[in-house]
């Protein structure tokens, strides 16, 4: 009714036009006032919508490299445990077993298409929900390779619904990727049929989305319509915003049925396990680019310590020896740990380097299925740009920050081994000055001690007479410490001219 109204509304504004302005300004001011209206219509409140469902794709790391073979990581069942929340949250006690019934089920895939629970899907139904709506729904918890992915559908079984009234179906964001927190990310997928006519598809998934998140949070978040396509004949809307963190990110699907064929085939479902799997092949893409980003800037922290540890080593020139032998050791301490964390960073960009060119494989073969599944007239650009983007630039970037890194690795490994040299030279020199040092005491010693001995033995002689007469004899105890001083003192300079000779003849 008010569509039909604001039709009326624009045919009066059009007569009206014709009795106030001439035929040459008509034309124009028409044209001007009918996109006026046009961008004016509000979808938002006057749209209504046929069963419509929103699905939660949430997909979280169960095992890591980091961990042992077949350990699950610490917070493996937060997905689950998030669950348990959200039935509290929404009203669906059946959803809030969900966790008990994967622990009876004993992680135990079902299927070589990683169902968790023996009977697939659990069903559920809010007890208590806003005006005339009966939400209901299912979960799916899935197993695939080394993640937990969820399958979390909301739905109104209603063939009219409000756009306004779509905010049920995600009260408080609950959904949002913010809430959630899978470690891989997430994608939200909405799907309806629209009623009665629609000019303007655009404009319709735009009132959606504002629909699902508020207008509000679209802002916030810097949500923006990226792509448009069309999947088994009804056109499918991407939204998304850009941060680098997966629990930032908000990945959206806006899917209006309005072909003939679409119910059909989205009931038969062999689009199913392949959006999954491409999905979770995104993810995993976009997780393995965030990590490599991260390894890169920490690697270049690293590289800008060592930048500053080669600037401290030109500046060593003007100290003392003793001060760059002290320095040089504490850096020998210091440098091979910042250089260890620098080559796992180098081995991590590899890792992940690795990673998106193997998804990108897998992301290629699922939307190869997709293809095969729909109808001649359906568009999956959309998703193949996003694979271009993983090959052609996610890839290339890693290359990029590969081959610069990689000479700081070169960079560290000199340095280390001129620091090492340096320290080991210098250490040489002080024990070659120590052994030279104790080799000319120990002759020094011995050799008083030998003349001490000679002396002791005849102090205790009377002098021979006419050859020494003192008045005042001098006590025996002093003339054996004099002449062992004397006799030390004479074999130090001897044994300290012995070695200066020998070092002029190296």
């Amino acid at each position: 009714m008010k569509l039909n109204k604001v039709r009326h509304l624009l045919k009066r504004q059009k007569n009206r036009l014709r009795l106030r302005y001439p035929a040459s300004l008509r034309s124009r001011v028409s044209e001007h006032r009918d996109i006026y209206l046009y961008f004016k219509m509000d979808y938002f409140s006057i749209g209504k919508i046929a069963y419509p469902k929103l699905t939660l794709y949430a997909f979280h790391l169960k095992h890591s490299l980091l961990q042992k073979p077949k350990i699950p990581v610490k917070n493996a069942n937060d997905l689950w445990l998030k669950c348990q929340q959200l039935g509290k949250q929404l009203g669906i006690p059946k959803l809030e077993t969900l966790p008990e019934l994967i622990e009876k089920a004993n992680n135990k895939k079902t299927s070589i298409t990683g169902e968790i629970l023996p009977e697939r899907f659990l069903k559920f139904t809010a007890i208590q929900h806003q005006q005339n709506l009966h939400l209901n729904g299912e979960a799916n918890p899935l197993e695939i390779h080394d993640t937990y992915a969820l399958d979390l559908t909301l739905r109104y079984p209603d063939p009219e619904v409000k756009l306004a009234d779509l905010k049920g179906l995600n009260p408080d964001n609950c959904l949002l990727s913010k809430n959630i927190k899978a470690s891989l990310g997430q994608t939200l997928v909405f799907f309806a049929r629209p009623v009665g006519k629609i000019d303007n598809e655009q404009a319709f998934a735009d009132a959606c989305v504002k629909a699902l998140l508020s207008e509000e949070t679209v802002r916030k978040l810097e949500i923006y319509r990226q792509h448009q396509g069309q999947l088994l004949g009804s056109p499918i809307f991407e939204y998304e915003n850009d941060p680098n963190s997966p629990e930032e990110q908000c990945h959206l699907l806006i899917w209006l049925n309005s072909h003939s064929l679409t119910t059909e085939l989205e009931n038969k479902g062999e689009y199913y396990y392949p959006l999954i799997d491409l999905l979770l092949c995104r993810r995993k893409i976009i997780y393995a680019r965030s990590e490599a980003i991260w390894c890169y800037e920490q690697a270049r922290s690293a590289y800008y310590k060592l930048e500053k540890y080669k600037q401290e080593f030109q500046e060593q020139k003007n100290n003392s020896i003793d001060s760059k032998f002290d320095n040089f050791n504490q850096w020998l301490q210091e440098i091979p740990e910042i250089s260890f964390n620098y080559v796992d960073y180098l081995r991590d960009l590899e890792l992940h380097r690795t990673t998106i060119k193997t998804n990108s494989k897998n992301y290629r073969l699922y939307l190869d299925k997709l293809n095969k599944i729909g109808i001649n007239s359906d568009n999956l650009e959309f998703l193949s740009n996003f694979l271009e983007l993983a090959e052609d630039t996610f890839v290339e970037q890693i290359n990029t920050n590969l081959a610069y890194l990689t000479s700081g690795q070169n960079l560290f490994d000199q340095m280390i081994g001129t620091i090492r040299g340096i320290v080991e030279l210098e250490q040489a020199k002080r024990d070659r000055s120590l052994e030279n040092t104790i080799q000319v005491l120990g002759i020094a010693f011995g050799g008083g001690a030998i003349v001490s001995g000679v002396v002791t033995q005849h102090i205790d002689k009377p002098f021979a007479p006419g050859i020494i007469n003192f008045k005042y004899p001098i006590h025996p105890l002093t003339l054996s410490l004099l002449g062992s001083f004397l006799a030390t003192l004479v074999c130090f300079l001897l044994a300290w001219l012995w070695l200066l000779t020998k070092r002029k003849q190296r």
